[in-house]
């Protein structure tokens, strides 16, 4: 009797149970296309999220640590992340925490405590955000169109392969 075949890179599966031998196929060749970096999957219902960046196969554009919305977690390169059943879920959960719990301070007092400096290049992030149109001397709540995307620019929100399960 043949081996079961297991995936050839770390994952985590959300929904949907465990992979189907023709599933893991795809997976691993999908794999043989992702960025060294990238090698990881998250599995959903229908669709594993093969290489990207974590933002991308998370669901979860702004990084965040934990919200209500949250489907799942998985282990990153500086601690966990929420997982979203979907990117709208990832945006609704970051516009939800971004309002509810810093929007009226100053959009870089606010960065300062979600990207700390033990973790993050907090002035180049600052930088980044200040060229893509965000006024760092406003309130969140007054920036959040124009932050919520510049986020996710700065985190990297980098697509990766997609494959249905079977």
């Amino acid at each position: 009797m043949a081996k079961p075949l297991v995936p050839s890179l770390p994952g985590t599966i959300i929904a949907g149970g465990p992979l189907s031998q023709s599933t893991i196929i795809e997976v691993n060749k999908a794999a043989t296309k992702a960025r060294a970096e990238f090698r990881r999957f998250v599995a959903y219902a229908n669709t594993v999220k093969v290489g990207g960046s974590l933002a991308w196969r998370a669901n979860n554009p702004g990084n965040l640590r934990d919200s209500p919305l949250k489907i799942g977690i998985v282990t990153g390169g500086v601690g966990v992340f929420a997982v979203f059943e979907s990117m709208n879920d990832g945006h609704a959960a970051q516009r939800l925490l971004y309002v509810k719990k810093y929007g009226a301070m100053k959009v870089r007092d606010a960065i300062a405590k979600l990207t700390p400096p033990n973790e993050n290049d907090t002035d180049r992030y600052l930088k980044q955000l200040e060229e893509a149109g965000v006024d760092l001397d406003k309130d969140v709540n007054s920036q959040i169109d124009v932050l919520m995307p510049a986020v996710a620019a700065s985190e990297g929100v980098i697509a990766g392969i997609e494959v249905p399960r079977s």
